[in-house]
């Protein structure tokens, strides 16, 4: 079978080594200059050989694809992980910097509220038996109705849990709490619960950085790999699929759509693809992550994740297990957040940043360099990472993933594992595995 992949990410990566493995002739084409697609490991302009990962930048103890994919390209786990929780370890608020005891005293019954809400998102994720089919959840039409803003105003959540919980959204989804289907989350808590199984997880980054892994990827993918090549056209008869790219025509049995579904907003499909793949293709909602890393001369700063009421948002320190005297702190904004910083040039995020960031932790040392980067203005992402809205789980969570054949989708946006460079690998081994047995 000849089998066209377009884009160099995990999920195209992945699904490109399946089909090669399984005899089938494949082209791989990716419209940057660079594989990897949201994972991104920035090393310039930093000193002392640092580097921090301005896209993806997590792998859970859980992500058993991940963690099997580092084994084989002989690459490890950084350090002892974050384990998350709703209260981080610090609260920058009112030009203080609090420890959780610090938080709770501040605020009595925060700890009962954000409790309230939890339960309701538990109380969903319990009647999800299959994570990889929520739609089929028994009240999945009134739970994907409602958004984490309607379970915060369910729990009566106080200024300083609203914060939290915002704060969460924006993090985990990159969204605001308007823009995430509950269902959608339960989904999520559904998967981590049925993927750990009880187990204690561990978010960790990779040694080296990312770029380490889908470089050493796709080296050995490079006789059938080409780069700058921009899709354009997909043309379905009744002799397969021809896909036009900004370079060449390309005849296959099939074609493994492996992106953003952003710009397929812009390719010619002939015909068309079905109405309701047209409609989850372009209205499926997407993320918006801004990520700012500056780095200063020491680290004067206390250890640890901190939550912020400012524009930063979250701040964190992706060189903890890094060696150098200098080290690196990064802000993520999602959401509105996001949004706000990525209408600004990249020098006043920098400024932004590394203001507040001195705020916070009550120092003047000058910053030595750094990166901002906006995935929502990238026009070959359009966003983070994909984002269930509210009544998109039931319109559009099947049909994706069902796709049209010969055009098939992959990427995190059709996985169980949702938003995670785990979903990215998940779908490149399903729509693979799917593809060998259509022949």
């Amino acid at each position: 079978m000849r089998v066209v992949v377009v884009g160099a990410g995990l999920a195209g990566l992945t699904a490109t080594a399946h089909l090669r493995a399984a005899g089938c002739e494949v082209a791989l084409i990716e419209g940057g200059r660079r594989v990897g697609g949201r994972a991104r490991t920035v090393r310039s302009p930093f000193h002392e050989r640092q580097y921090a990962e301005s896209g993806a930048e997590w792998v859970d103890t859980h992500h058993h694809r991940m963690l099997a994919l580092l084994d084989r390209h002989g690459l490890t786990l950084l350090g002892e992980g974050e384990q998350w929780g709703v209260i981080r370890r610090w609260l920058h608020r009112g030009g203080r910097l609090l420890s959780p005891t610090e938080v709770r005293e501040s605020t009595p019954g925060l700890d009962a509220e954000l409790a309230e809400f939890e339960a309701v998102v538990d109380a969903a994720a319990a009647g999800i038996t299959d994570a990889s089919r929520p739609e089929e959840h028994s009240d999945a039409v009134a739970l994907d109705s409602r958004s984490l803003a309607d379970v915060a105003e369910q729990a009566q959540l106080g200024e300083l849990a609203q914060l939290f919980k915002r704060r969460d959204a924006q993090g985990e989804f990159a969204a605001e709490p308007a823009e995430v289907s509950l269902l959608f989350v339960a989904q999520q808590r559904a998967n981590q619960r049925d993927m750990a199984g009880g187990a204690e997880v561990r978010a960790h980054r990779v040694a080296g950085g990312l770029s380490a892994l889908t470089e050493a990827m796709a080296a050995e993918l490079a006789d059938v790999l080409s780069m700058g090549e921009m899709l354009v056209a997909v043309e379905q008869s009744d002799r397969g699929v021809v896909v036009r790219t900004s370079n060449r025509s390309l005849d296959a049995d099939h074609v493994v759509l492996a992106c953003s579904l952003v710009p397929l907003r812009a390719v010619r499909f002939e015909p068309g693809l079905p109405p309701r793949l047209h409609c989850a293709v372009h209205e499926l909602g997407y993320g918006t992550v801004t990520k700012t890393a500056v780095q200063f001369p020491g680290r004067p700063w206390v250890r640890g994740y901190a939550t912020t009421e400012g524009r930063v948002q979250r701040v964190y320190e992706p060189t903890l297990d890094q060696a150098g005297q200098r080290g690196i702190l990064m802000s993520y904004c999602g959401g509105d957040g996001g949004r706000e910083l990525a209408r600004r040039p990249e020098p006043e995020r920098l400024a932004i940043a590394a203001e507040e960031m001195q705020a916070m932790h009550g120092f003047t040392d000058a910053p030595l360099a750094g990166f901002s980067r906006a995935w929502s203005n990238e026009p070959r992402y359009g966003g983070s990472y994909a984002v269930y809205e509210p009544g998109q789980v039931t319109a559009f969570w099947r049909v994706l993933r069902e796709a049209a054949p010969p055009v098939w989708l992959a990427g995190e946006h059709v996985a169980t594992c949702t938003g995670y460079l785990e979903g990215a690998v998940e779908s490149g081994e399903i729509v693979a595995s799917r593809i060998v047995a259509a022949g």
